[in-house]
């Protein structure tokens, strides 16, 4: 064999090798809901992310000792996170919870919550917690926490809030790559804003045995019903920093495909 073919085989072996470990990702992660954390982040989650329907971000931390939780929801058949329970290993000295959340007034004077007001973890508490009030009994349901952006400027009928924490979820300072894109499952994920504190020492990591998150598993009557994601679906810690937005895009999946067809090519042609 000539020294041009051994390369063009092994071009195409290593194509193809590539493509089988891109397709084996994107299978292991399928179904999962990730906790992770960014360690010694170069900016707060709000930097340089504009307000969105009059939101903004909620954020204070960033720079050595200081660390980020976000969570992503890839679970089969979930339509946003209902509630978050984080436990951190490590030497913490401030905790701020970061979940969204607001409380609302009508017209008529009427008062509603939203987002993760239930049962909600205080600062420097370890493990952060939050739940969004019970099913059914909240008529603003901002599902897709954890998959899509949004904010509260859509609530129907709102005409004053207060209490507000991330008015605004989805799009942080970070940015794609980081906390919006597509994920190695080949799915488009906006991160949700979970927590973030300090540390000394070495960095801190996700305790998953003290840890779940429960996601809702329909639109109807409020988001009805729940499930917990470590048991119907896999829950996923990364330490102690996870940048899960890093799979191909459909179109990058395709021209990988077609570089194998076209390294086949080569091999198969003969020199006379």
């Amino acid at each position: 064999m000539t020294p041009i073919k051994s390369i063009r085989l092994l071009a195409a072996y290593l194509t193809c090798a590539l493509l089988i470990i891109l397709l084996t990702s994107a299978a292991s992660f399928a179904g999962t809901i990730e906790l992770y954390l960014v360690i010694d982040p170069a900016t707060t989650a709000g930097a340089g992310v504009p307000p969105a329907g009059g939101f903004g971000v909620t954020s204070t931390r960033s720079g050595a000792g200081t660390w980020q939780l976000y969570v992503v929801d890839e679970a089969q058949g979930s339509f946003g996170i209902a509630q978050v329970q984080a436990k951190l290993n490590g030497i913490i000295p401030a905790i701020n919870n970061r979940l969204t959340q607001t409380i609302y007034d009508t017209a008529d004077d009427t008062g509603f919550k939203a987002g993760f007001t239930l049962l909600r973890s205080a600062t420097n508490v370890n493990p952060v917690f939050g739940s969004a009030e019970l099913p059914g009994s909240q008529p603003f349901t901002q599902g897709g926490l954890g998959i899509t952006a949004g904010n509260y400027s859509n609530i129907p009928g709102a005409a004053a809030f207060s209490g507000t924490t991330n008015g605004q979820w989805g799009n942080y300072g970070l940015g794609p790559n980081t906390t919006s894109g597509f994920t190695v499952s080949g799915n488009m994920r906006n991160a949700l804003f979970v927590a973030e504190g300090t540390y000394t020492g070495a960095a801190p990591s996700i305790d998953l045995a003290n840890s779940f998150v429960v996601y809702y598993t329909n639109a109807a009557l409020n988001l009805s019903t729940q499930a917990n994601a470590s048991t119907a679906n896999r829950l996923v810690g990364v330490n102690p920093i996870f940048l899960p937005f890093i799979g191909p895009e459909p179109a990058t999946m395709t021209l990988l495909g077609l570089a194998v067809v076209g390294f086949a090519g080569l091999v198969g042609r003969r020199r006379f």
